[in-house]
């Protein structure tokens, strides 16, 4: 197996190992982007790129399962409102985030606003 190239976070040879594991899932007519990790300037654009794939699914609903992410960035968030901006505003997005390290990055700089927050991501699909 190829290394992972550490100065190109896209390399498709990355792992969780380089601080991120994005994966994308279809639940009946939702779609969930679950993430793990550290979401930083190196490993957002692996959350950017599962968004994308997720969004031309065009599921009723988008859930950013944020239940494993461990720390959130500032590039992390910024993702999170390019993911927003992307989809419009006639798709439903919700967040599951359960460490409270996340959570209260969100709420202080607001996204709490923007996302409805739920501490599962069974109960963000459930809504």
């Amino acid at each position: 197996m190829q290394a992972p190239d550490p100065l190109n976070p896209r390399d498709p040879a990355g792992d969780p190992a380089d601080g991120v594991a994005v994966a994308v899932e279809r639940r009946g007519e939702a779609v969930v982007v679950q993430v793990s990790g550290e979401l930083d300037l190196l490993t957002t654009p692996r959350l950017d790129d599962a968004a994308s794939q997720a969004l031309r699914e065009r599921p009723s609903l988008l859930v950013l399962d944020l239940t494993g992410v461990t720390f959130l960035g500032s590039a992390g968030m910024a993702s999170l409102v390019a993911v927003r901006q992307a989809a419009g505003d006639d798709l439903p997005i919700r967040l599951a985030a359960a460490d409270p390290v996340v959570v209260r990055a969100m709420e202080v700089v607001g996204l709490d606003e923007e996302f409805p927050l739920y501490p599962t991501c069974e109960d963000a699909l459930a809504g």
